[in-house]
């Protein structure tokens, strides 16, 4: 655990260099000052090599030095009076809070940048969680610069002794604060079955809280003066453990698997993107297939209609034709009958009944003379009327294959981000970039969180890696990037 280390660095530092510390302050102030500097440069790099960027630079940037060397600070305060350990710290105890407050710059830089940034970022969202730790970190800031300025000894000297050491308890709360800071952070995550958080949120509670329990206890003794100690001692241990307990309990969340994460909303308008594509496409063949079905279509439509119109007149020509050959028999019959009745009639009537016949052979030489050319006729109109030969539709033909410069499929690729890798999963389906999930192995994954969403959602939208990063996520945004891009690198043909 990286408090635990800083805090062995924190007593040996104190412990080894009291002396040196004591005579020579300002070399440790401005070796402090140019450590953190280097450290905050160091911090913007990518580093891949995981235990320099954790427990060296890590140590500086993540505030766990600092936070060890308050904690010694405090610390001396419930050392027994007269023992060794606090005539050796106690004479520093200034110039180690000094000395602390420079170191702690190099956590402000890193982090308390990024704060501001998100702060005044309208882009970003804003949490409740957020904001309270915003509070919390703007309060330290303003209660440790004026405790680390009237440190100094020169400035010391010109306040007065009761007016210095009425603000100096203010100490008191901010080291209130360094614990609200930190229990803030770390019990969600706790919660939420990260690794290390539980350990973490235990630790920090039994020094904290065994500090303030020990510091009461101090001043019960010196107030009350108590025979016996023993049951205070029992009671002040009882008070630890179970403050710890309680935290322990609030804290602790099954540790779980690391789940990939995706912007689905993003990942869906790409993919509908992609489909209208393609059914565009299919649209425009389907078109043509229809109009070239229509045109068959109509043209077997006309033959036929061309065809029927044929039939019908032959069939009308062959009514016609019957028709007259039955009514020439009909009269031929009734002419027979006249004349069989004719000797029995008187002269005036045969002469009727012949002009009637006369009238009858006229009719019948008549129709005779037109069946001829209906016949000759005949024929001709039931010949189709000549059509011109359909036009040959060309062959249909598929659109040409485009040229893809990736291959389909799914490709993985990793990232240093801040202080741990960033692993990226691509989809590729005919050079479009159709899924992304990712998942970090950073400490800090509320930057990855902000990051991701951004620059996932910027990628599938523009198909292109060279998007903007997000502020106060850079490196979470660049490593994101450079793995969406490294995955293309393995797809290209």
């Amino acid at each position: 655990m990286l408090f635990l280390i800083a805090f062995a660095v924190a007593v040996l530092f104190s412990v080894l260099c009291a002396g040196a510390l004591k005579k020579v302050p300002a070399a440790f102030y401005v070796g402090a000052a140019l450590v953190s500097a280097l450290m905050v440069v160091l911090a913007q790099q990518p580093v891949e090599n995981v235990i320099l960027r954790k427990y060296v630079i890590g140590l500086f940037s993540r505030g766990a030095l600092a936070g060890a060397l308050w904690v010694v600070v405090m610390g001396m305060r419930v050392l027994p009076d007269g023992s060794k350990a606090i005539k050796r710290l106690m004479p520093i105890r200034g110039e180690l809070s000094i000395f602390a407050a420079t170191v702690t710059l190099s956590h402000i830089s890193v982090y308390g940048l990024s704060y501001i940034k998100r702060m005044t970022d309208s882009n970003i969202s804003k949490t409740t969680d957020f904001l309270l730790s915003f509070a919390v970190c703007a309060a330290l800031v303003l209660i440790m610069v004026p405790l680390t300025v009237i440190s100094f000894k020169k400035i010391r000297k010109k306040m007065n002794a009761k007016k210095w050491k009425n603000i100096q308890r203010a100490a008191y709360v901010f080291y209130a604060l360094i614990y609200l800071h930190i229990i803030m952070l770390f019990i969600p995550k706790a919660r939420a079955g990260m690794e290390g958080y539980f350990l973490s949120c235990v630790v920090y509670t039994a020094v904290f809280g065994a500090y303030l329990i020990l510091r009461v206890r101090k001043w019960y003794v010196k107030k009350k003066s108590p025979e016996s100690r023993a049951w205070l001692n029992i009671a002040s241990t009882a008070c630890a453990v179970l403050l710890t307990g309680i935290v322990a309990f609030c804290s602790y969340g099954k540790p779980q698997n690391r789940v990939r994460t995706r912007d689905a909303s993003a990942r869906k308008a790409a993919v509908r993107r992609d489909r209208d594509v393609t059914t565009t496409a299919d649209d425009d063949r389907a078109r043509v297939r229809l109009s070239a079905g229509d045109d068959s279509s109509s043209s077997a439509e006309s033959s036929s209609s061309v065809s029927g119109n044929s039939s019908s007149e032959n069939e009308s020509a062959s009514e016609s034709s019957s028709s007259k050959k039955d009514s020439s028999s009909s009269s031929k019959s009734d002419s027979s009958s006249k004349d069989s009745s004719s000797g029995d009639e008187s002269s005036q009537v045969q002469e009727q009944e012949e002009q009637t016949e006369e009238t009858v052979v006229q009719e019948e030489e008549q129709v005779q003379s037109e069946e001829p050319q209906q016949e000759v006729e005949a024929p001709a109109e039931t010949q189709p009327p000549e059509t011109a030969p359909p036009e040959t539709q060309p062959p249909e033909t598929a659109p040409p294959e485009p040229e893809y410069i990736y291959n389909n499929g799914t490709y993985e690729d990793s990232a240093f981000g801040y202080d741990g890798y960033i692993h990226v999963t691509v989809t590729i389906e005919n050079d479009i970039i159709t899924e992304i999930y990712a998942y970090t192995d950073e400490e800090e994954t509320e930057y990855f969180d902000s990051a991701y969403e951004i620059i996932a959602g910027d990628i599938l939208y523009y198909q292109s890696c060279d998007v903007d990063a997000v502020s106060g996520a850079t490196f979470s945004s660049n490593a994101i990037m450079k793995g969406v891009k490294k995955c293309l690198d393995q797809a290209r043909k």
